[in-house]
């Protein structure tokens, strides 16, 4: 996997784990292998309240995306007759091939999948706001009661 840090100088990013087409980004996993198709494919990630969820939503940090790229394709040689062949559709004279070729999608490799990861920003940053408001809150009521 190729990994893209966006703002590389910061040093909290989320955690991932790779195990072949099955990725885990934050506690969610997808597996590559089903989320490719035949054009390239961009799975954003996001955090809400320091919980990775896959995509975007207002409320959200973006803290990765995911990017397959297309889907690849070979030729192969393949015995017997191609598929939808029916014996009624050849002359008595003719005979089913022997081979024919298909084209085929190839595996996925993994380490052509891009994860753009961004850093957290707000780690902890809500936690910290709580309490500095709760701080700020109790000041305000001691210096207003006295």
């Amino acid at each position: 996997m190729i990994i893209e840090k966006i703002d590389p100088a910061r040093e909290s990013f989320s955690d991932f784990i790779l195990e072949g087409t099955i990725l885990t980004i934050g506690g969610v996993t997808i597996d590559l292998a089903l989320e490719e198709g035949d054009q390239q494919v961009i799975i954003p990630f996001g955090s809400c309240e320091g919980k990775v969820h896959r995509g975007l939503m207002a409320c959200c940090e973006h803290v990765a995306d995911v990017v397959i790229p297309p889907r690849k394709y070979t030729t192969v040689e393949v015995d017997g007759p191609p598929q939808g062949t029916a014996q009624g559709g050849i002359s008595e004279n003719e005979e089913l091939p022997a081979t024919h070729t298909e084209t085929v999608p190839v595996p996925l490799d993994p380490e052509s999948v891009v994860l753009k990861s961004w850093p957290i920003v707000n780690e902890g940053q809500d936690e910290i706001n709580r309490q500095d408001q709760a701080a700020n809150n109790q000041e305000v009521e001691e210096n207003g009661s006295e």
